[in-house]
């Protein structure tokens, strides 16, 4: 156990994909179940899905999609409901990069429904920060972010091009990789362990993690836990444990 050695760039891979994520909180259901392990991920662990992630610059995880920037940053500053211009659409733009800080408490949702929640002790901390990639709107120049008014909030966004990536198949032919929308997950999904260590559970091993209802998962109530195996691309050399809610 102590000779197992994690790549460096896996990890700040998964680093950023894990920021990418953990303050995408408020979709359906469906996202649920993504924003429940999150919610512990700075903590110490966190489990990785591929809906707006991206490693730029970075050894991408399987199953995330490579990221090409095609505009400059815009960023500003609004209060309330505003849209935030980022010019003409570039030919091959898939999507929005944005990172949205809040400025004041409140909630703020983005063009799709997804949405964060800032607390007043949020602004002018890492968690009032949070990056999404919006699906692009061929109707729009821009992103509009709906909030009450006199929530104050600020923006950077780029326009971006997305190609998806295949999950990647080991020796047991299984495969490895984040949970990609449309396609579910592989037989083996990124993970960082409770002692630091990245690696992948398997998915069946996850299966049952999800609350009972969105009502449910709103009440925010600790949950039993319970200890899965985390491995490394094999599958088979375990280097730490994460713990999944039971």
């Amino acid at each position: 156990m102590n000779d197992v050695r994690i790549d460096p760039q896996f990890d700040r891979a998964l680093r950023e994909v894990l920021l990418a994520q953990v303050r995408t909180s408020s979709k359906p259901r469906a996202q649920k179940r993504r924003w429940l392990l999150f919610a512990g991920a700075l903590a110490g662990a966190g489990m990785l899905g591929g809906v707006g992630a991206a490693a730029t610059g970075l050894f991408s995880l399987p199953g995330v999609p490579t990221t090409t920037v095609l505009s400059s940053p815009s960023t500003a500053v609004y209060s309330g409901t505003a849209t935030a211009d980022l010019g003409p659409t570039p030919a091959g733009a898939t999507g929005i990069e944005v990172e949205l800080t809040c400025l004041t408490a409140g909630k703020f949702t983005f063009p799709d429904g997804a949405n964060i929640s800032c607390s007043t002790a949020d602004p002018g901390t890492h968690g009032a920060w949070s990056k999404y990639v919006v699906p692009l709107d061929p109707s729009t120049q821009g992103v509009t972010i709906t909030t009450a008014p006199g929530n104050r909030w600020q923006i950077v966004g780029r326009y971006i091009s997305q190609a998806p990536t295949d999950w990647k198949v080991n020796a047991k032919g299984e495969t490895y990789g984040v949970e990609v929308p449309g396609r579910g997950a592989p037989d083996l999904l990124a993970v960082r362990a409770t002692n630091g260590a990245t690696g992948y559970v398997y998915s069946d091993q996850m299966k049952g993690t999800d609350p009972a209802s969105p009502e449910e998962a709103a009440k925010n109530l600790p949950k039993p836990q319970r200890e899965v195996a985390v491995y490394l691309s094999d599958g088979t050399t375990q280097v730490g444990v994460f713990m999944a809610p039971g």
